[in-house]
């Protein structure tokens, strides 16, 4: 044959085009179990978001996000795995029903005051989805721990519509700000739950 270079990458367990053996992630996210394939897909300019070591407990992992001094008012993270090229969101749907329709995330901002916008939506079809938003007031460089009250829909957007499949979230960190405006800010956050916060 002659001599020849080869060159390989990516040696994993499982089937081709597969999560690696892991199981699907799914509510409540923590991202700290080895058995789940967590995974975060930035945009806009936060296209950085991975999920690291929580930089207030190193026995903890987070999601972590950098909103670059170029990202769009826009920018953030949706909450998912990719499979063959396949953002593969939850596993199953989030149980929205008439009496409940909060989920709750904490999350931790270098500055305090700012909208953080959540979004969840049909993992096939991306035109049905909700999105709300709230406030971090919270000490600037610690966590504070949010609900989402997606029966109070952002303005200009859908309401919640109980017959729609929502199984696929993003988060939108200081919505409505450019990197251009407030800089390249890093957020962290964790424990993406179901349900009102503290319930």
């Amino acid at each position: 044959a002659g001599e020849r270079t080869y060159y390989f990458d990516d040696v994993k367990f499982g089937a081709a085009g597969g999560g690696g053996g892991l199981t699907q992630m799914n509510l409540p996210v923590t991202f700290d179990d080895a058995t789940v394939n967590y995974g975060l897909v930035g945009f806009g300019g936060a296209e950085q978001a991975t999920v690291e070591t929580d930089p207030t407990q190193p026995t903890n992992k987070v999601g972590k996000v950098i909103k670059t001094s170029t990202a769009e008012l826009w920018a953030g993270a949706t909450i998912t795995a990719v499979v063959a090229n396949v953002q593969t969101g939850f596993a199953t749907n989030i149980p929205f029903t008439a009496s409940e329709q909060k989920m709750n995330i904490r999350v931790w901002s270098p500055h305090t005051n700012i909208p953080i916008r959540l979004k969840v939506e049909d993992k096939t079809d991306p035109t049905k989805s909700v999105e709300t938003e709230t406030m971090f007031t919270g000490t600037a460089g610690s966590w504070q721990t949010l609900e989402f009250n997606f029966a109070n829909q952002a303005t200009g957007t859908a309401a919640i519509n109980l017959s729609f499949s929502y199984n696929k979230a993003s988060i939108f960190f200081n919505f409505g700000t450019t990197g251009a405006v407030a800089g390249e800010r890093t957020y962290y956050f964790d424990d993406v739950k179901f349900g009102a916060a503290g319930g």
